[in-house]
């Protein structure tokens, strides 16, 4: 759970996942033209979301596709939702 808090703490993968999030899959290079950011800059934020569990990528040649791991977002947000509950 710490690794999914930990790469959602960063205000630029935040945006990151909200644009996988919105869309049922989404290229590095679709990201790279919304967010702004160079391509290295991407690839790192990507790394860390995909390594966190809560992002999952499919490969296809060169290219990289990106989804949410709906399993892991659901562990977190119960995870989450154990906290709030016990106030």
């Amino acid at each position: 759970m710490s690794k999914v808090a930990k790469a959602l703490a960063d205000e630029t993968r935040c945006k990151i996942f909200e644009l996988i999030a919105k869309s049922k899959e989404i290229s590095c290079k679709e990201i790279t033209e919304k967010v702004g950011l160079k391509q290295p800059t991407i690839s790192h934020h990507l790394k860390t979301l995909q390594e966190s569990g809560i992002v999952n990528v499919r490969k296809e040649g060169q290219y990289h596709y990106f989804s949410v791991n709906e399993r892991a977002l659901e562990e977190f947000s119960n995870y989450i939702t154990k906290f709030i509950s016990k106030r």
